[in-house]
């Protein structure tokens, strides 16, 4: 059975390729996956699936998913290309950040300035309602 990924609807996850990004930011990608689709509740349609930079930078029409950056642009070229565009909605010290704009946007990025500080952006997220509101722009609006 193929399953299907609606482009309004699944959330990319995307992780750096390379040996330290699938053994750090991986883990934490799988950890965001689950609190995403447990706020999924239309019976399937919505989701989130983890991917790595270089998929989302080679594929066409991955402009048009919702995606969230895990890792910074050190190790994520996906971060990289749009971190400098997105505000920072938290930062603790300069070495955790969570960047996505507050309205019109489908893009955000999770990082610090090791593993460590990633997990915590990616907790940050969750914890702080930021996971929420990124959900209400890509999910309910227009749906």
């Amino acid at each position: 059975m193929r399953r299907y990924f609606d482009v309004r609807h699944t959330v990319l996850l995307v992780v750096g390729y390379g040996i330290l990004p699938e053994d750090e930011d991986r883990p934490i990608a799988y950890e965001l996956k689950q609190a995403i689709n447990a706020r999924a509740t239309d019976g399937g349609s919505r989701s989130a699936v983890v991917v790595t930079d270089m998929w989302i930078l080679n594929q066409e029409m991955a402009d048009l998913f919702p995606a969230i950056a895990i890792g910074g642009p050190a190790v994520n070229a996906f971060a990289a290309q749009i971190y400098e565009e997105l505000p920072v909605l938290f930062t603790r010290d300069q070495q955790v950040f969570v960047q996505m704009r507050q309205e019109g946007g489908k893009r955000a990025a999770l990082w610090g300035l090791d593993a460590r500080f990633t997990r915590e952006a990616a907790e940050t997220f969750v914890r702080d309602g930021f996971l929420d509101r990124f959900l209400d722009l890509v999910w309910r609006r227009g749906t």
